[in-house]
């Protein structure tokens, strides 16, 4: 299993953030994801497997001025 945003998850070997990402509603706002404390951004979600366990926070893109 795995936490995303306080919700557990069914995990899978060799999950990637940008496969999780596909299977979740609404995250078009996502460009950067906690990963168990360690900050990903989108550029790395392709490559970056998610352990089983892990605890995940999707991040919006901020903007301001």
């Amino acid at each position: 299993m795995i936490e995303v945003d306080e919700k557990e998850l069914q995990w899978s070997n060799n999950l990637t953030i940008a496969a999780l990402l596909k299977t979740l509603d609404n995250v078009e706002f996502c460009s950067v994801v906690r990963l168990n404390g360690r900050l990903v951004s989108s550029p790395k979600f392709k490559e970056t497997i998610i352990p089983d366990n892990s605890k995940i926070q999707l991040l919006p893109l901020v903007a301001g001025g």
